[in-house]
C-alpha cells in the first residue's frame, strides 16, 4: 500500500515538476500566505545561524533554497531531497560543496544521526502516508540544539475537515490531524493560519 502511493505520487510529480514553481507563488499566496509569512519572519529566523547546515525536506525544485537566499538568511549548506527525481531535476540551483540535492524516501533518510542543524519541510507532510515515522526520521539525524521546521497542510474538526475527503484524493493527500502534531517530540511551538487548514510547527532538540 505504501509502495504503491509512493508510486502514484512520483507519477503525479512527473507532470507537475516543469509547472510547480510558476504556479508555487499562485497557490501559497491563496492557501497558506499566512503560514509562509509566519515561516518567513519567525521560525526560519530563530533557527538559522552562519554555521547551521539545512536538510529541505521534501525540496521539490528547491523553492526554500531559493526563499533561504531571498530573505538573506545565514547558513553554511543546504541539502534538497524529494521523492520525485522530476522535481529535483526541475531545480535551478546546480550542485556545489554547499548545496546538493538527493532523492529518497522521507520515512527512511539515508543520513546518519545528528547530521542536520536545521530540516525544514513545507506542504510535504500531507503527502506522507505515515507523518509520524518521517518525524522520528527527521529527528534522528537532527543535530542537538537543532530545530525541524514542519508547515503543513492540517485536517480541522467538524465539517471543515470533512470537506478534504473530496480533496484528498484528487491529490494524493492525507492531511495530518492537529492532534498528531501535538504528539510529536519536542514540539516547541505550533500555530494555526487559514482557519486550522494549515499548521507551523517547530520541534527543538534539547
Amino acid at each position: 500500500m505504501i509502495k504503491r502511493r509512493q508510486n502514484d505520487i512520483s507519477i503525479i510529480y512527473r507532470y507537475v515538476a516543469p509547472f510547480y514553481a510558476p504556479f508555487r507563488p499562485f497557490w501559497t499566496g491563496i492557501l497558506t500566505k499566512e503560514a509562509e509569512r509566519h515561516v518567513d519572519q519567525t521560525a526560519l529566523p530563530a533557527a538559522l545561524h552562519p554555521a547551521a547546515v539545512v536538510l529541505d525536506l521534501g525540496c521539490g525544485p528547491g523553492s526554500n533554497l531559493e526563499r533561504l537566499q531571498r530573505l538573506g538568511l545565514p547558513f553554511a549548506r543546504y541539502v534538497g531531497f524529494d521523492l520525485s527525481s522530476a522535481m529535483l531535476a526541475a531545480s535551478k540551483s546546480p550542485k556545489t560543496d554547499l548545496v546538493d540535492f538527493t532523492r529518497g524516501n522521507a520515512r527512511w533518510l539515508p543520513f546518519a544521526r545528528g547530521s542536520f542543524d536545521v530540516i525544514l519541510s513545507t506542504w510535504m507532510f500531507s503527502h506522507v502516508f505515515e507523518p509520524g515515522q518521517a518525524v522520528r526520521e527527521a529527528w534522528r539525524i537532527l543535530r542537538p540544539g537543532g530545530w525541524l521546521i514542519i508547515a503543513c497542510f492540517t485536517r480541522p474538526p467538524g465539517l471543515p475537515g470533512r470537506l478534504l475527503d473530496l480533496i484528498e484524493p484528487v491529490f494524493m493527500m492525507h492531511c495530518v490531524s492537529p492532534d498528531e502534531v501535538r504528539t510529536w517530540s519536542g514540539l516547541f511551538d505550533v500555530k494555526t493560519f487559514f482557519g486550522g487548514y494549515n499548521v507551523v510547527a517547530c520541534l527543538h532538540k534539547k
